[in-house]
């Protein structure tokens, strides 16, 4: 733990498009901290007099306000004194009103200024204890070396852990934002109810679970369901099991550290961390960081939650039990059954496939998504007729260009087995095609990524196709 110096100077460097609102945010992170109130504050937009509801402490009705000037307090006396009268007003039965401030007031030859008397005098008549956080409050042992990891965000230009967990959020809404939770058709939305599974992941978030499934079944759109539900009440961050690929754990906390992650949420009684994708664990070339992350995780009464391919669970589980010591609890998300694909067709009006083996592969959440999305009444296709439409609608696009930078972009992901990468395709192709579709995406300054897992095995199954025929003409000729 390291002291932090107020510099007003670099604050308003830092926060120059708007300092009084991010003044704001420090007061208010420093009330809650002072009087536990690590959920916050009820307040209502544009809040009159005070900047939240007042709290009860100890028999004690408290609000407070937050006052960013550029000059003395004593040429705010009157602003002050209004403020005095309209909480008094708006709140009756407030007792006591703390006012931060970077300013303070200037004493005059000695004596208490008339400003300050003036304010203080009115808040005396209508019952009301004034507390002055002035500019002095902010050197003080419990803002500079108590709540030091607040202070830093706010007095210092480096990164905080402020600015990593609002990357980590970031980062969560972008793994999460191309992932469908609904098929259109005929401009309606087809929603598979996950009711059950969602209800089960709840009864069991004391514990570690794994969200099982095969590629395209839900598992993430699942999670997607339950970050939207908590992610505004809760501390919530989701990582793709590839991100693990590192030398250390701090890798993946640049701006801070791991540890000051961990210690941030410390007092937070419900957190969730879900790794996506977690069969790719076992590929990991270096696995002490994220047995590190995990042990830690644990320690610290996380909530985790992993998904997986159906055919890693069986390793997974043996994983956890015999390296971490841990039994996780399994859960089972399965493709939709005949019965449930027929009753889906006759309530949205499209046919199914005669093809027995394409009927088979549309039960699969993600394939009847793109089975309604090129349907056209009437028309017959068969399996490898569709998964090759799939290919030349929604990756070529006929374009050559366009198919062979994908492929270039997904065979250097396998091989380098990292979630992020930074591939030598043209930016065009890159930006206003692939990621504009929704086929990669990208995170500053860490380069792009593969949106679904099921794009990559199709470019993957590509390159294998293209081998296999390159070989069997080398032999022949």
């Amino acid at each position: 733990m390291s002291i932090i110096k107020p510099n007003w100077g670099v604050f308003k460097a830092k926060f120059s498009d708007n300092p009084r609102d991010n003044f704001e945010w420090f007061c208010y992170l420093l009330f809650c901290r002072e009087f536990n109130e690590e959920k916050g504050v009820f307040r209502y937009k544009n809040q009159s007099a005070i900047e939240t509801n007042p709290i009860e402490k100890n028999g004690k009705i408290i609000g407070w306000q937050s006052k960013f000037y550029d000059t003395p307090l004593t040429n705010h006396k009157d602003e002050l004194i209004g403020f005095v009268d309209r909480a008094k007003r708006d709140y009756p039965n407030i007792t006591d009103l703390l006012i931060y401030t970077n300013q303070e007031w200037g004493q005059a030859k000695g004596k208490r200024p008339q400003g300050l008397i003036e304010v203080e005098n009115r808040a005396k008549e209508h019952g009301i204890r004034l507390k002055w956080n002035t500019a002095s409050f902010f050197e003080s042992e419990f803002v500079a070396l108590k709540n030091e990891n607040i202070s830093r965000h706010f007095f210092s230009l480096d990164k905080s852990i402020f600015d990593q967990i609002e990357a980590q959020q970031g980062h969560a809404e972008n793994v999460l934002y191309d992932i469908r939770t609904s098929a259109k058709f005929d401009g309606q939305d087809i929603e598979i109810s996950r009711k059950d599974i969602l209800g089960e992941l709840k009864n069991n978030l004391n514990q570690i679970v794994i969200l099982s499934g095969v590629g395209g079944v839900g598992k993430t759109a699942v999670i997607k369901k339950l970050f939207e539900e908590y992610k505004d009440e809760i501390p919530f961050y989701i990582f793709k099991a590839t991100e693990f690929e590192l030398r250390n754990i701090n890798d993946l906390f640049a701006d801070s550290g791991f540890q000051e992650f961990v210690d941030v949420h410390k007092d937070d009684n419900n957190k969730i961390i879900v790794i996506d994708s977690a069969e790719k664990l076992l590929y990991l070339n270096n696995a002490d960081p994220f047995k590190e992350f995990l042990r830690t995780l644990i320690n610290n009464k996380w909530k985790i939650i992993f998904t997986t391919r159906n055919d890693y669970l069986e390793v997974l589980n043996t994983d956890f039990s015999e390296i971490h010591g841990i039994i996780p609890i399994n859960l089972k998300i399965l493709n939709l059954s005949l019965e449930e694909l027929d009753s889906i067709s006759e309530q949205y009006g499209f046919s199914l496939p005669k093809d027995e083996k394409l009927t088979e592969l549309i039960k699969n959440p993600f394939y009847l998504n793109e089975y309604l999305r090129f349907y056209e009444k009437g028309e017959e296709i068969d399996y490898v007729s569709f998964k090759e439409q799939l290919w030349n609608k929604i990756i070529k696009k006929a374009k050559p260009a366009r198919e062979q930078c994908f492929l270039k972009v997904s065979l250097e992901r396998a091989n380098k087995g990292q979630f992020f990468i930074k591939p030598s395709c043209e930016s065009r192709i890159l930006d206003d095609e692939l990621k504009a579709d929704g086929i990669l995406g990208y995170e500053t300054p860490h380069g792009y990524y593969i949106t679904h897992d099921i794009y990559e095995e199709w470019a993957l199954e590509k390159v294998i196709e293209s081998e296999f025929i390159n070989r069997a003409c080398s032999i022949l000729f």
